[in-house]
């Protein structure tokens, strides 16, 4: 479907929420630079039968609502285990799917894929219990769709293949030598 994913993790908390660090795509340095270059964010979770939220919000936003709430900041998804830096605090007030600043969220059981439209700005992706409930425990991968990059992989491979029958087309007028049948000119 063209998103270049990341490997499927298990993601475990025994807090109210897993939040992502800060994720920075800019905020009006690049004003030129169309959203569309970002492209498509996809983030799916899979809670089994208990129903999840997934959401992403601006990084004010969701510092607002996770401040003082207990949950857990995930600072690596590389490797074998994630990594994670606990914040501590008490239970959310009200469910994540009650807030009205997300830009984009996916609420139920089983799988639940976001898919969201990238725009420059601070973001932040929260996957929670949609009870708001302490104990998250879900399978997690987050993948990037761009459509300008098939345009760029085959224009870097005709780039190249000009480049190749350019560099065959001197070789081979280099590798000719005037024949020498023994008359002068």
């Amino acid at each position: 479907d063209g998103y270049f994913d990341s490997d499927r993790k298990q993601l475990e908390s025994a807090t109210y929420a897993i939040a992502t660090e800060d994720i920075d795509l800019g905020v009006d340095e690049l004003d030129w630079a169309p959203d569309e270059i970002l492209g498509n964010v996809r983030v799916q979770v899979d809670g089994g039968e208990k129903p999840v939220f997934v959401g992403i919000g601006s990084d004010d936003d969701v510092d607002r609502y996770l401040g003082d709430v207990a949950h857990d900041e995930l600072i690596g998804f590389d490797g074998d285990d994630p990594e994670f830096v606990l914040h501590e605090g008490r239970a959310p007030r009200t469910p994540p799917g009650d807030q009205d600043f997300w830009v984009a969220e996916s609420e139920g059981s089983v799988e639940q894929a976001l898919t969201w439209d990238a725009e420059f700005g601070r973001w932040t992706a929260v996957v929670m219990n949609a009870d708001a409930a302490r104990g998250i425990d879900v399978e997690a991968d987050v993948g990037v769709k761009l459509d300008w990059a098939i345009w760029a992989g085959l224009g870097m491979f005709v780039v190249g293949l000009l480049m190749t029958v350019g560099a065959v087309v001197v070789i081979l007028l280099l590798g000719r030598h005037p024949s020498l049948n023994g008359t002068t000119g």
